[in-house]
């Protein structure tokens, strides 16, 4: 239905025209407009209709005033834009959150807060903008992200486990433990022996979680009869280059490493191709396993074995995690399944024997 006109202008859809064409009152087009609390699935199936039929917008300046809020979200990503826009990962969860958010006519807006200068920026356009709530990711310590947007009263859930902060901040992360051990038990049953970790950055669920779940299960392997062990364990930057970089050198220092685990799957990238600048193959030498399941890991070669995250369940917690605490400041925290993908990087020909 296109928006009549009058007197030259277009005229907007009313709320009221949306009510009777879905057969409700207005007080049940409000409510579903406002977080569908208390309308039945037949009430909101029948009012979305009607929203997309008349083009009805909801007026953001008069639900301001109405309810106290803004219907919008800040995400605050704590990357410069070079990192932000060189992972995949970043680019997955935005679109899916952005995704969920709408689905609650809510809007999303994208902060990069990578320095100090840019942190200082985005604490000043959330005090100042009137968002309901945040999302943080990759937040860096030294820049007190978590500190400055809970100072400001504002409603904050974190993308992955916030190490030493799970009791103060809501977040919703992948299974980071279970991932690892899924990892840990695969390489051990491929064959691997002397295995390699390169965690992710000390602060973050990829450098402590990941790694300390990864290495306890291949001492229980151990202890279970597998001569497996892990040789070294260096942190890297989550990207390609230090991958490669820490590879090449843990390579040197330890020319008997058969297997890595790359704490995500850019680095597990650059692992394959320190590998084979050594002269070593994947998987006919050294297995190479990572993890995030991120785009292109099933068709680049070798396709790498992972450890999936589900980025849209992941959002769609998030963006119900902050909808409690925005609602009725519940702080809950949520722990995601993840699947241990299983590809050639891992898997010779004809099995492990032939290692």
């Amino acid at each position: 239905m296109v928006p009549e006109r009058s007197g030259g202008r277009t005229k907007r859809p009313t709320i009221s025209e949306v009510a009777r064409r879905a057969g409700v009152s207005t007080g049940t087009v409000s409510r579903y407009l406002n977080g569908g609390h208390w309308v039945s699935p037949e009430s909101s199936k029948a009012i979305s209709r009607a929203v997309r039929e008349t083009g009805y917008v909801a007026n953001s300046t008069a639900r301001q005033l109405r309810t106290g809020r803004s219907g919008t979200v800040a995400f605050v990503v704590d990357e410069s834009p070079a990192r932000f826009f060189e992972d995949p990962n970043f680019e997955a969860l935005v679109i899916e959150a952005g995704q969920a958010l709408a689905a609650r006519d809510q809007s999303m807006v994208l902060l990069l807060a990578g320095d100090e200068d840019s942190a200082k920026r985005a604490e000043t356009f959330l005090l100042t903008s009137g968002v309901d709530g945040a999302v943080t990711a990759s937040a860096q310590p030294e820049h007190h992200l978590f500190e400055r947007i809970q100072a400001a009263g504002i409603p904050l859930v974190n993308v992955g486990s916030p190490a030493g902060l799970e009791e103060r901040i809501a977040f919703v992360a992948a299974d980071d433990r279970e991932g690892a051990r899924l990892m840990a038990r695969h390489l051990v049953d491929q064959g691997a022996r002397k295995i390699a970790v390169i965690a992710g950055p000390a602060h973050s669920p990829g450098g402590i979680l990941r790694p300390d779940a990864f290495t306890g299960a291949v001492d229980k392997a151990a202890g279970e009869g597998a001569p497996a062990r892990v040789v070294v364990v260096r942190h890297g930057d989550y990207t390609v280059a230090s991958g490669k970089e820490l590879a090449s050198r843990m390579l040197a220092e330890h020319p008997g490493i058969d297997a890595f685990f790359a704490a995500n799957d850019r680095m597990a990238r650059g692992v394959i191709e320190a590998v084979r600048a050594s002269g070593r193959s994947v998987p006919g030498d050294v297995l190479v396993g990572g993890f995030d399941d991120s785009a292109g890991a099933d068709t680049e070669d070798p396709p790498l074995t992972t450890v999936r995250q589900d980025f849209r369940r992941i959002a769609k917690e998030l963006v119900d995690a902050l909808g409690k605490q925005i609602d009725g400041g519940v702080r809950t925290n949520v722990v995601v399944p993840v699947e241990l993908m299983v590809r050639e990087s891992t898997t010779p020909p004809g099995g492990a024997d032939e290692r």
